[in-house]
């Protein structure tokens, strides 16, 4: 995908913030490897257009892209996340 900078909605930087603090270190992880170009779970959602999800542990982050900015609209548990 390629090298990309980060950016968080207001609400998704009120759900980081109320992460446990080992899901907030997996959370970096997996953004620190999405802005580098590694590899890691990324699929599209399904029914909605330009939308990816990021698996972390029973925690989800949904962004979407924009040229070389990733924007994060939402980090919150896997059965709550898409509703």
């Amino acid at each position: 995908m390629g090298r990309f900078e980060i950016k968080f909605s207001r609400e998704a930087a009120k759900q980081y913030k109320k992460l446990p603090k080992e899901y907030k270190s997996l959370v970096d992880i997996a953004l620190l490897r999405l802005s580098e170009g590694l590899e890691l779970d990324l699929k599209p959602v399904q029914g909605e257009k330009d939308v990816y999800r990021i698996r972390v542990g029973r925690y989800r982050v949904l962004f979407t892209k924009f040229n070389k900015t990733v924007l994060v609209f939402r980090i919150s548990p896997r059965g709550d996340v898409y509703k």
